[in-house]
C-alpha cells in the first residue's frame, strides 16, 4: 500500500514537470507572427516582447574629442520632422564627464545632446548621424515647427526653450527663450527657487506648437502653469 502512494505520488510530480517542461519550450520558441500576436493597446499600437525585426542598435556617441568612447544617457524624446527625412533626439540625463585631473567636471562637455539623424530613402533602416548640438540643460520636451524650419527644445532647470532654425544643411541656435521664473538659468541659490515646494526650481518641459506654427505652450512641471508664448521670438508670460 505505501508503494503503491509513493508511485502516485512519483507520477504526479513527472507529469506536472512535462507539462511546464513543455510551456517553457512553447514560449521559447520564436515565432515569425509573434508581432501579429501581441495584444494590442488601446492606442493602437503594439508592445512586442523583443526587438522589432531589422531594428537596428545605435549609441548616441556625440563624437567629444577628449571623449571618444563617451555615450550620452536618456535619452527622453524622440521626434520626426514634418516631412519624415529628419530624426532628432534630445538627451536629459547626469551626462557629467570628469577632466584630465580627476578631480574636477569637465563643465564644457558635460551637457546635454540634441542629435539630428538623416532618416531619409535608404537611411529609413539605417539613420545616420549628421548633426549634434550640446545644450546646457534640458528635460522632456521637443517638437518641430509645422515647416519643419524650427526645432524647440526644452530647457529644464535652464527655465527655458532652446530655439533652433534651419540654415539649409544644419540647425543653429536661433534664440534662448526665458520663461521668466528664474532670470538666472539653473543656478541653485535663493533667487531661482521659485518652483512649488521648498529648494524647488523651476523646469521647463513638454513644449507644444500650434498649427499655424505662431504659438508655443511650455509646461511648468514644477509650478503647475503653463507659460504661452504667442510670438516665439520674444520672452513667454507664465500663467
Amino acid at each position: 500500500m505505501k508503494m503503491f502512494r509513493f508511485n502516485r505520488l512519483a507520477k504526479a510530480v513527472v507529469l506536472a514537470w512535462t507539462i511546464l517542461l513543455g510551456a517553457g519550450l512553447a514560449n521559447a520558441q520564436r515565432d515569425d507572427d509573434d508581432d501579429k500576436k501581441t495584444p494590442q493597446t488601446p492606442p493602437g499600437l503594439y508592445i512586442t516582447p523583443m526587438a522589432l525585426h531589422d531594428a537596428v542598435l545605435q549609441d548616441l556617441n556625440p563624437g567629444l574629442t577628449k571623449y571618444p568612447n563617451f555615450v550620452a544617457g536618456e535619452a527622453v524624446k524622440t521626434v520626426v520632422s514634418p516631412d519624415d527625412k529628419t530624426l532628432a533626439i534630445l538627451t536629459a540625463g547626469m551626462n557629467s564627464l570628469i577632466d584630465s585631473t580627476g578631480l574636477a567636471a569637465d563643465t564644457a562637455a558635460s551637457t546635454q545632446f540634441l542629435f539630428l539623424y538623416d532618416i531619409s530613402d535608404a537611411n529609413k533602416t539605417k539613420p545616420a548621424l549628421r548633426q549634434v548640438i550640446q545644450q546646457l540643460n534640458a528635460h522632456v520636451g521637443l517638437v518641430w515647427s509645422p515647416d519643419g524650419q524650427m526645432l524647440y527644445a526644452a530647457g529644464g532647470c535652464d527655465d527655458a526653450v532652446y530655439a533652433y532654425k534651419s540654415n539649409g544643411g544644419s540647425f543653429v541656435l536661433n534664440t534662448k527663450i526665458s520663461l521668466g521664473h528664474a532670470p538666472g538659468g539653473c543656478v541653485s541659490n535663493t533667487v531661482n527657487r521659485t518652483g512649488l515646494g521648498l529648494g524647488v526650481e523651476p523646469n521647463a518641459s513638454g513644449p507644444a506648437i500650434s498649427a499655424d506654427g505662431k504659438t508655443l505652450v511650455v509646461a511648468n512641471n514644477y509650478n503647475d502653469s503653463i507659460s504661452v508664448n504667442a510670438e516665439l521670438q520674444v520672452p513667454a508670460l507664465g500663467i
